[in-house]
């Protein structure tokens, strides 16, 4: 298996773009194998500025956003600067894209979205095939309704669901499986997936779980809290892990539901304490 670390929303409590390069560097020198990034910073760059840099300052994590809202952007500029991150980055510059929720979409109409996503999916591959000399990076993309699977096994390289129970997650990705072969010839989908979890620095706090509860509630009616964030301490994330890895899921991006109070601290310990049980 492979593990990621995604900054996600812990640049709101690390903000300024060297205090995120001194954390990459932790995060790429403890053995993670990738790196993830989204801007929820106004003092930081676009997200695909920040995969550049990202890709300048390392020799070996992956790095991708987490995730591109691309469905509405136009294709040609999109492959020429996957090109370029794919080229900067030595094979290293993973696409993860996705529709966007509702503060994000370019497209709010969600239906409108998948169908502008699947015409920009099309477009970049006519686009690396045209010109050969294009690096072309993998594509993977997120969701977990059928036509998301559908549009993953016709269209992706991989697939990256978050907010995702195990027991959903292993359903799936034996439906994406099972498409994939139905289309013959056609590569295997790179199985990964993003668990949210708890810092043990926060367990126990009191305005916590109420958060948690209510987005839980919010975005995944039927489920409990506990089918979707991994929290009691590193043991909890292990055993999370440990679903996902039976499930299927090859690559694993491990995402701070809230900002830690030593991110530096926390990025080895979770290392160490997490990682380390499956190298």
């Amino acid at each position: 298996m492979k593990f990621g670390f995604c900054f996600g929303t812990t640049l709101r409590a690390d903000p300024g773009p060297q205090r995120l390069w001194d954390l990459l560097s932790t995060v790429e020198e403890v053995g993670f194998d990738s790196a993830w990034f989204y801007n929820t910073n106004g003092s930081l760059p676009p997200v695909l500025d920040l995969v550049e840099g990202a890709a300048e300052r390392t020799t070996a994590l992956e790095v991708g956003p987490h995730v591109l809202v691309a469905a509405g952007l136009p294709a040609r500029p999109l492959a020429e600067r996957f090109s370029e991150l794919a080229r900067l980055s030595r094979g290293r510059f993973v696409a993860q894209l996705g529709l966007g929720g509702p503060r994000e979409a370019i497209i709010q109409d969600r239906r409108q979205a998948a169908a502008a996503m699947e015409d920009l999916l099309v477009e970049l591959a006519a686009h690396f095939d045209a010109d050969e000399s294009l690096p072309r990076p993998p594509v993977w993309l997120g969701g977990h309704s059928n036509r998301a699977a559908r549009r993953v096994a016709a269209l992706a390289d991989g697939w990256v669901p978050s907010f995702i129970a195990p027991s959903e997650f292993a359903a799936k990705r034996a439906m994406i499986d099972d498409l994939v072969a139905a289309r013959g010839g056609r590569k295997p989908v790179t199985h990964a997936v993003q668990v949210v979890y708890v810092p043990p620095s926060l367990d126990g706090a009191d305005w916590l779980m109420p958060q948690l509860d209510d987005e839980v509630r919010r975005h995944k009616p039927g489920f409990a809290t506990s089918d979707i964030y991994a929290f009691g301490g590193y043991q909890a994330v292990v055993d999370r892990i440990g679903e996902f890895r039976d499930g299927g899921a090859v690559h694993v991006i491990l995402v701070p539901a809230r900002p830690p109070h030593d991110l530096r601290e926390e990025i080895t310990r979770l290392h160490q304490e997490v990682v380390g049980v499956f190298r």
